[in-house]
């Protein structure tokens, strides 16, 4: 039905639509990548491909590059709590995680280099790893108990995803898919640190993001009937990605069409 991220275009979407189901996402560039024109062009993002479901009016406040430990301190987690508590949305998506750790000065922090007679992962630097993933977690959690206390509508479901496997390539962001303006990191930071087989490197990746992804299946064992996190590994093919780290509009719907099942299945049994 449409997608906001202003307060008083959300606010007369839901006078107008009162049957609709309210949802607020925030979270990273898979809830806020461009389109190939900015406001023009194919859904690029999870949240622009739920947009154009006729029974979800969504308020976004994701932003790219925001990080999960960001959103639950400081300034964002102040309003994200105050809009909750004002607002009884029936869902909170929520997308964090992923800059954490595949992101710049992140990704090289977990990775040292190969040396003879390693295996790859080897390659990981395994206390740092666990560090960040804990540091992740306790994002999680408060998010969780901060929504329990605090939301205006205490059946409201998070909703949230395990991304998917990235492939390091030497693709960066391009302005309306010709003009490059920003560089890949994963990819270079490979062939630095002496691991250069595409199958290595797809390795050090999918290890780090399948400890991620247990990490989260674990908070929803912990947290039942609070969190959702619907299992987006594994799900896309290598056509499917744009650059190294955000599919194409076709990735990002294959995606939000997982999510979409999940909402629409949370609001059933709600109803």
């Amino acid at each position: 039905m449409a997608c906001t991220s202003d307060s008083h275009e959300y606010d007369r979407l839901v006078k107008e639509n009162p049957k609709s189901t309210k949802i607020l996402a925030e979270g990273d560039s898979w809830f806020a990548y461009p389109r190939r024109y900015f406001a023009f062009g194919s859904a690029s993002n999870i949240v622009d491909q739920l947009g154009k479901k006729k029974s979800y009016v969504i308020y976004s406040c994701a932003s790219n590059g925001d990080e999960a430990v960001t959103m639950m301190s400081g300034e964002q987690k102040l309003s994200l709590m105050k809009r909750i508590a004002a607002n009884p949305y029936d869902i909170m998506l929520f997308s964090g995680g992923g800059n954490d750790i595949v992101g710049r000065y992140d990704f090289d922090f977990f990775v040292k280099e190969k040396k003879p007679g390693m295996k790859v992962l080897d390659c990981v630097q395994e206390d740092r790893v666990a560090r960040k993933l804990s540091q992740i977690l306790a994002a999680y959690e408060e998010l969780i108990e901060r929504t329990m206390e605090f939301a205006e509508n205490k059946n409201m479901m998070i909703i949230t995803h395990t991304y998917d496997i990235a492939i390091p390539s030497d693709k960066g962001y391009l302005l309306f898919d010709i003009f490059p303006i920003g560089e890949s990191w994963m990819y270079p930071l490979l062939l630095k640190r002496n691991i250069v087989a595409p199958a290595d490197q797809q390795e050090i990746v999918r290890e780090i993001l399948t400890r991620f992804k247990t990490m989260l299946l674990g908070v929803q064992v912990k947290y039942p009937g609070q969190i959702i996190v619907v299992d987006t590994q594994n799900t896309l093919k290598p056509n499917h990605w744009r650059n190294e780290i955000h599919p194409t509009p076709q990735g990002f719907k294959i995606v939000s069409d997982l999510i979409a099942a999940k909402i629409d299945e949370v609001v059933r049994t709600k109803r």
